[in-house]
Order: structure tokens, then sequence, then C-alpha cells
């Protein structure tokens, strides 16, 4: 099982944690989902029952896909939730995970009804806690983006990054039902069209040139010789709608930060690699654009240097959240839920609130130093570390490697006899192999034979970083 899921129904039913059988109908459902956006947040488990006994739901994926497209089709205002089937056993059982941050446009309702989370339990809110969630509803400040832009209109948007949105949003199968053929119904759907005005959300996804109304809606990459802050090699600043200024700027990083070696498992040949992995690069800059507060000045900055890459945007954790709360299983708390919705529609951000688990996670599959994160004056900010590059294998090592199966053993006389060297200096191959991650040792004194490294703990690299080209200027 899941060790999230396993934990999950470990605590058992909460206010934020809502267990339902796997007959259940996709109304009930639904509701329990309402009543946790009107509330805290929290997590549906759908194939657990109320005395936490995984039992799963049959055809998980396809209910999945079911849920979700209710979901979209019943709740208002339409929610960002994410829907997913997850495994608990190797026979196939699957439970269907929904991941629900608390809703930033309470009240919410199923079939005009509005549902609440009191305990552990969902209710039809009463008349007057509905007219309470209404009135908060109507007293609350507008957020940054659901403001409109004075003079911004659709012909200002960039018809092919509209046309990229829906291509991306029917390939996840996220979005539940046909998504709308016209630019305004598209735009009205996402709530970046109101009363004929387009919101400022809109601008940041849309506008062809969004520093026409807005200064600091850019991504500013610098690239520094030292580790200091001096001197510069380079500094670009790029602008365009958030998704295709987020493809360009990945694509400058990683031709700035080049790319390490990679020995693998049964293929001591090198496998090219960026230095820094794409879903890194990805996570970090998503999480930037989306989580920024837009309200500040300044943009979302990229700074690379010789031992690290710093990504920092303007804003601060969400309220009561500490730096320690990022590097753990937490709900999501999205600054910026329209944007964040466009974003996930489109595939290019993950199940909700485990995208910095994630980060961590791939920096320890590559071998890297884990990212650290730092919040203060006003900035997020995560620093990453690039994946170890160390000096090549001599030929030698290369090719007796080449010559192992993955699960033979072998000792030093072994490696020694076939490499050509003495005892001695095969000790020493070995130990520098070791200390590589190529192999691994097994046993001690005489008894000390060797194998390949598996490929999931390996984090060996041969070779140094080729110099990367430099882009065009933009």
């Amino acid at each position: 099982m899941s060790l999230d899921i396993d934990r999950l129904v470990a605590g058992g039913e909460s206010e934020t944690a809502e267990f339902t059988g796997p007959r259940a109908s996709l109304e009930a459902l639904a509701r329990n989902v309402c009543g946790l956006l009107n509330q805290r947040g929290g997590v549906l488990l759908w194939g657990v029952t109320d005395t936490r006994k995984v039992v799963g739901v049959p055809d998980a994926n396809r209910r999945a896909q079911d849920l979700n497209d209710y979901i979209v089709q019943h709740l208002r205002p339409r929610p960002l939730v994410s829907v997913s089937a997850e495994p608990v056993d190797d026979h196939g059982t699957a439970v269907v995970v929904v991941d629900v941050p608390p809703g930033s446009d309470k009240p919410y309702s199923v079939s005009r009804e509005i549902w609440i989370r009191i305990a552990s339990q969902t209710l039809r809110a009463t008349d007057s806690k509905s007219a309470e969630l209404v009135e908060r509803k109507a007293t609350r400040l507008e957020r940054w983006e659901r403001e409109p832009t004075p003079g911004f209109t659709i012909s200002d948007c960039d018809p092919n990054e509209l046309a990229r949105a829906r291509v991306e949003i029917e390939k996840t199968g996220r979005f539940g039902g046909s998504v709308p053929v016209s630019d305004e119904d598209l735009l009205r759907y996402f709530s970046l069209l109101h009363a004929g005005q387009l919101t400022n959300a809109c601008l940041v996804l849309f506008a062809r040139k969004p520093r026409a109304w807005s200064p600091n809606l850019t991504l500013r990459i610098t690239s520094y010789a030292k580790t200091g802050h001096d001197p510069i090699i380079s500094d670009i600043v790029l602008e365009g709608p958030a998704v295709d200024m987020l493809r360009e700027g990945i694509a400058i990083i990683q031709q700035r930060t080049g790319f390490m070696s990679r020995v693998s498992r049964g293929k001591p040949e090198r496998e090219d690699r960026p230095a820094y992995p794409l879903f890194t690069l990805r996570e970090g800059l998503v999480n930037a654009i989306v989580h920024r507060d837009y309200a500040a000045l300044g943009d979302v900055r990229v700074e690379i240097h010789p031992d690290s890459l710093l990504i920092q945007n303007p804003g601060a954790l969400p309220g009561g959240w500490t730096i320690d709360d990022l590097r753990t299983e937490h709900t999501s708390q999205p600054v910026n839920p329209d944007i964040a919705r466009v974003f996930f529609l489109r595939g290019w951000m993950e199940q909700l609130g485990t995208g910095t688990q994630k980060v961590i996670a791939e920096a320890r599959r590559v071998g890297a130093r884990t990212p650290s994160w730092t919040a203060g004056k006003g900035t997020v900010a995560l620093r990453m570390f690039p994946a170890p590059t160390v000096a090549a294998l001599a030929g030698r090592q290369e090719q007796f490697l080449r010559r192992q199966r993955p699960d033979e053993e072998f000792k030093v006389r072994d490696y020694a006899g076939s490499a050509r060297v003495s005892e001695r200096q095969g000790r020493r191959d070995l130990t520098e192999m070791e200390e590589l991650g190529v192999i691994e040792r097994r046993g001690k004194g005489p008894a000390t034979s060797y194998r390949l490294r598996a490929e999931s703990g390996n984090s060996s690299f041969t070779g140094g970083a080729p110099k990367p080209t430099r882009p065009k200027r933009q």
C-alpha cells in the first residue's frame, strides 16, 4: 500500500479526511468534495470503508475519470481539485484519491445545494450558514488575478497559445466534457472573462505582450561566472504567455547548465543527461509562476551559478506555514487558483500538494544535494544543485564493466587479471568505482566481492559537463 494512503487510513476520518466505500454514488462523492472545499480542504479516499478497510474501487482509472467529469459538471464554482487512481497492492486493487485544497471561491454547491464539513461528517448547510458564506464572499476583497485589466481584449491574446491550451487540456483528460471551441467561451469557462472584461489571470496566461499592461510579468535568467554575483555572463528577460515563457525558460536554463554523463547498471557507456533534471526545473519554475504575489513589484528570477541554481519569486508562504512544511506532505493552497487551474488542466502541474516532495525525491534519484527553500523579505526561493560530475573512468575500467553481467559478482583478482594490472592497482580501481557508485561491495576481508550497482541507487557519473552553447539574446 502507498505510504501516504496507509498514513491517511491510519489517521481515520476527520474534518479534512473522508473515507467512502466503493458503491458510493458520484453525487454523494461530489457532496463530500463540496464540504471539504467549504471548510479547510483535505482528501477523499474512495474505496476505503468507514471502518478503515481498504477495499479499492473496481476499474479505478475509469471511475476516477467519471468522478472528475461529474465534479466539473455539477460543482459550482468550478473547483481546483485533482482526482487520481492510486494502486494499493500488487493485485490491481486501487483507491481513487481526490486532493481538495481549501476553496478560494466559497461557497461551493452541488446542484444548487451548499454542503459543509463538520468533524467527520458532510452536512447540508443551514440557511443561516449558507447566508454567512455568501455574505463573507461578498465582503471579501477580490484577488489580484480576478481584477479586470482595463484595455486588454481577446485580440491582445496569443491565438497560438489558446490553441495549444485546448490541445493540452484534451490530452490530459482532466477537463470533464468537451473543451469550448471559441476563445470567448474558453476564457469564460476558466473565469478569465467577467462581464465582458478579461482578468489579470488571463493577462498572465494568454497575453502576447503582458508587459504592455504590467511591467513585472517577466522571467529573468542571469548566469554568473562565479558563485557570487559578479561577473555576469548573460542576462535574459523573457515575456509572453506564462506556459510559453516557461517552455522557453527551461530550454535556456538547460543550454546554460549543460549535461552530465551517467553510468547505468549493465551500461558502462556514458549517457548524457541534463545537469538539472527536467522535472525539477519545471516544477520549480511552475511553482514560482503560479504561486507568486503578482500584486508585488519584481519578477520571477533565475540565477545560474557554477554550483547551484536559484529560482525566486515575490511572495510569502501561506499563513502559518514554515519551510519544513514544504518538505513533507501538505495540502495545496494556491495563491492564484485561476492560474493554477489552467496549469493543472494543461498538465503542467502534477497532483496537488506533492510537487515539493517530488523535487526532493528527484534530486536524490540523480545523486544531487537536497534542494533547499528560503522565505523572507517578500521573497520565496528554491535552490537546487546539479547532479555530480567526476573524472572519467579509465579505459580498462570501462572495458571491464562493459563485459560484466548485471548480477555477476567478481573479486579483486578477477578484475586485476582481466585489466592486466597488479592486485594492488586493482583494489585502487575498484575503490574508485565504488566511490563513484558504479559498483557496490559485498562482504568483508577475503570474502569481499563486487557487482554492478542497481540503476535505482546509481548516482555516479563520468565525464565533465560539456560547455553549453549560448542561445541568442532575447
